[in-house]
């Protein structure tokens, strides 16, 4: 899970990938850090590009390719994804969109060699390293100018540590399949600024959910400004800005509200995106609307 999820939705369900048909090339990165200063905290990092491709007359459907890799690195235990993702949009009504998308790909799984006793029988008779494949991560999106709904699954086609040939770390571990939830309302306050309120609840089945919850405020499609809560683990500050044209960068800093703050207060987040096409639209002016600068990636 992100904090700015609205940055990195397409990170989070394929559906949202290539959503504004006239950027034809997009590609995002970014950073978290998580309780900085404490042993093993979580790391993670993520890199997304994709290529719209635009029917030549008709404007009812397009479709959208691209390429997701992430790591995230926990100290103890490390994971990294490659994917590939396609993803269909069909324009349903004026300016509805409904997108039904998917990434596939693997995923390695290591263990640190220095933090496990290597007396362990779960040790000594396991592999540090495993890649299992394939993950399917499957999504739908259904979107206008005011709102955005959407779902998609994760660990469906992989469900434990242990590869084809049987090697496998631990005894084995499971992993838990999970669905993900995305919901935000756009609401117009004057020519210039927008309200986004929205919500996103990753759901481990048979764990309690993680839910953010946040609201930002957007400004000419230059600047956001927003709070964000997640669960009762952090509450966080988070600042969009948009730059050079057509590139967007997105801070997030959390503080734990909980006793966590007492060993590591830090968490932040930070993010890039670039639509080197596209994004030449007039967003300001007699009968514009305030645009958020991260619904286009």
């Amino acid at each position: 899970m992100y904090t700015q999820y609205t940055f990195n939705k397409a990170g989070l369900n394929p559906a949202a990938s290539g959503l504004d048909i006239n950027q034809e090339i997009n590609y995002i990165l970014g950073t978290s850090r998580q309780w900085l200063g404490m042993d093993n905290a979580p790391k993670q990092n993520f890199f997304n590009l994709s290529y719209t491709i635009r029917p030549p007359r008709s404007y009812k459907s397009w479709q959208n390719a691209g390429l997701y890799v992430d790591l995230d690195d926990s100290g103890l235990m490390t994971n990294s994804g490659v994917y590939g993702s396609y993803t269909k949009h069909y324009l349903i009504h004026k300016r509805m969109v409904v997108s039904l998308g998917v990434m596939v790909g693997a995923r390695r799984y290591q263990r640190s060699v220095a933090a496990f006793d290597q007396n362990d029988p779960a040790v000594q008779n396991n592999r540090n390293a495993v890649t299992v494949y394939p993950d399917i991560i499957p999504g739908v999106r259904l979107s206008d100018k005011k709102f955005f709904v959407g779902f998609s699954a994760r660990q469906i086609t992989i469900n434990k540590l242990q590869d084809f040939k049987g090697r496998k770390i631990g005894s084995p571990s499971r992993l838990r399949p999970s669905l993900y939830f995305e919901y935000g309302h756009m609401i117009t306050l004057s020519e210039h600024l927008l309200m986004m309120p929205s919500i996103a609840v990753n759901t481990p089945i048979m764990s309690p959910p993680v839910a953010d919850v946040s609201i930002l405020f957007y400004y000419a499609n230059r600047v956001g400004l927003g709070v964000g809560i997640r669960n009762t683990s952090f509450a966080s500050g988070i600042l969009q800005i948009r730059f050079l044209q057509n590139v967007t960068a997105g801070f997030a800093y959390s503080y734990p509200v909980n006793a966590f703050r007492y060993a590591a207060r830090n968490s932040f987040e930070i993010m890039v995106g670039v639509t080197p096409l596209g994004m030449s639209n007039i967003l300001t002016g007699r009968h514009s609307i305030a645009k958020c600068p991260t619904m286009s990636y």
